[in-house]
């Protein structure tokens, strides 16, 4: 009798690894089994074990998705949008993220960061690696205002960049006891009027 081919595997890959995403972000790596995203999933051992070999490899690969997925938001505003709606629709990002039960959570590579550094120099770079992009992509924006006579010319783009990228990740801490979205877009307006160009009045030129 001619044999059939072999049952198909019955699940998503991406789902599978979006759901260890959130178990490792609600829980950190330490705390999470590998029995638990069994049960999560629903999937058998030898399933998990042809996609990742351990608990730690599955853990990076998470890491590494939630970190492409932030920069790859930044890349796309920067691209799209003018620095000034750029640089505001950022902030606002980060605000949302920071509020309600997104807040609660706060940033998946804080939390790696809190857990695993220092002593693992694999995470630190991944966690060095999408800082470093923030902050790239940050001065990006800053610099083509600044180009554009947008954004004032008297102060580095890198230096700004740093001190909003620093506002940004502490909303995310910030987030943790559930600020008012109102006081968080306060602090946003002023972070983007303390960049913008400044124009002479009439007269004072």
């Amino acid at each position: 009798m001619k044999k059939t081919a072999g049952r198909p595997r019955q699940f998503d890959p991406q789902a599978f690894l979006d759901t260890a995403l959130h178990a490792f972000w609600r829980n950190g790596y330490h705390a999470t089994s590998l029995a638990e995203l069994k049960k999560a999933s629903g999937l058998a051992s030898a399933s998990i074990y042809k996609l990742y070999p351990d608990k730690r490899s599955l853990f990076l690969a998470a890491l590494q998705q939630y970190m492409e997925a932030g920069l790859t938001r930044l890349h796309q505003r920067e691209a799209s949008l003018s620095p000034e709606a750029a640089l505001r629709e950022t902030l606002d990002f980060g605000a949302l993220l920071s509020t309600g039960p997104d807040g609660e959570k706060g940033c998946f590579s804080i939390a790696a960061a809190n857990e695993m550094l220092p002593g693992d120099d694999e995470v630190r770079r991944k966690i060095e690696m999408m800082f470093h992009g923030i902050v790239s992509r940050l001065t990006a924006i800053l610099h083509q205002g600044q180009q554009q006579q947008v954004f004032r010319s008297d102060e580095d783009a890198q230096a700004m960049a740093e001190a909003i990228f620093m506002m940004l990740e502490g909303m995310r801490v910030y987030g943790k006891i559930q600020p008012d979205i109102a006081t968080l877009r306060a602090a946003n307006a002023f972070i983007v009027r303390s960049v913008l160009k400044t124009h002479p009045l009439a007269g004072e030129e």
